[in-house]
């Protein structure tokens, strides 16, 4: 209903601009007022046009096949961004796992490093510091999906 309503406005704020520039552009000042009428009444005849249809009723079924579009549109785009955030929060997991995978490589080639070297002086060698990973949640917010083409139309 509204996407109609918004429709209507789009083009008759259109037509309003084009019929301004022909106003301006007239060939004699005397046209100027016959032009302004004519204007006014193709206005109003694209403001009451819809509007009468949308009373009397004619348009009842189309209105409910663009609903039943609409919504079907909307549960499309729902189950897209329900699955695009599982693929999210799978590969965040990879990449988590990576990273813990990496830093605990990098400690052991360390602590392995650290054994192959001779304390000097015959000293201890150091026992490497245990290093603890803190994974932390991350909240992923995936708003609508617009498409170009998908209108409800």
């Amino acid at each position: 209903m509204f996407h109609g309503l918004f429709q209507v406005i789009c083009r008759t704020g259109i037509f309003m601009i084009c019929a301004q520039a022909i106003v301006h552009f007239r060939p004699q000042e005397s046209y100027e007022k016959y032009l302004k009428l004519l204007v006014s009444v193709m206005v109003l005849i694209q403001l009451f046009l819809p509007l009468g249809s949308l009373f009397t009723g004619a348009g009842s079924q189309d209105a409910a096949r663009e609903l039943e579009a609409f919504r079907e549109s909307l549960e499309q785009g729902m189950e897209e961004a329900r699955q695009q955030a599982e693929e999210t929060d799978a590969r965040l997991q990879e990449m988590t796992l990576q990273e813990v995978r990496r830093r605990m490589e990098e400690q052991a080639a360390a602590e392995a490093e650290m054994e192959d070297e001779d304390p000097p002086g015959g000293e201890e060698p150091a026992q490497p510091a245990d290093i603890s990973v803190e994974l932390q949640d991350i909240a992923v917010e995936v708003g609508p999906i617009e498409k170009g083409g998908a209108q409800g139309k």
